[in-house]
């Protein structure tokens, strides 16, 4: 990792891709499979990456982004909240609010399929964020809008499991998935 930025750099390169600056001597990185390896590397909707490594946990929100980071050591409760995607039911308003303002029945029977397409997107979609909290500070970290039963959902939530036996290992607090306006189980 850069000193100055904090992007990853391949091994073996004296200056910083991104910024040039100088990198201070790492040792090459262990072939994967070692103990040494990571213990969590998961690609998450809409080419989120997290990553969990040694004391480390590494989160790039997207495919261009720079990866956010965050010592272990400093973590003091781990949760992870899911919610329906809200947003989907801006379709549904808009949809609702233009309908008495437009003349003709296919325009009108056009306009209601829309505002039920809002709502199940609504209710079919959920929005993870892994919540990482140090005792002053609150880091939230968006896994995206998921799918209810896809891959992707089974993909976060084996991720989560993986990052929940790691840091309950460690003597963290780790509360249980939940929607958020209710209190998480601990």
């Amino acid at each position: 990792m850069c000193t100055r930025c904090g992007r990853p750099q391949r091994a073996g390169v004296g200056r910083c891709a991104a910024c040039g600056a100088a990198l201070p001597d790492a040792p090459l990185p262990l072939r994967t499979g070692s103990p040494a390896g990571p213990f969590l590397s998961a690609e998450l909707a809409g080419g989120r990456v997290l990553v969990g490594e040694g004391n480390r946990l590494s989160f790039r929100p997207g495919a261009s982004a720079t990866p956010f980071l965050f010592e272990l050591p400093g973590l003091r409760r781990l949760s992870l909240v899911h919610r329906p995607r809200y947003e989907a039911l801006a379709l549904t308003v808009g949809a609702l609010g233009v309908l008495p303002f437009v003349p003709g029945v296919p325009a009108r029977v056009l306009l209601g399929l829309l505002a039920l397409v809002g709502v199940a997107l609504a209710l079919l979609v959920r929005r993870y964020t892994l919540v990482l909290d140090s005792g002053q500070e609150e880091t939230r970290w968006d896994l995206g809008p998921v799918r209810r039963g896809s891959p992707m959902e089974l993909r976060v939530r084996t991720a989560w499991r993986t990052l929940t036996d790691v840091v309950r290992a460690r003597g963290i607090e780790v509360r249980e998935p939940s929607s958020e306006g209710t209190p998480p189980r601990a």
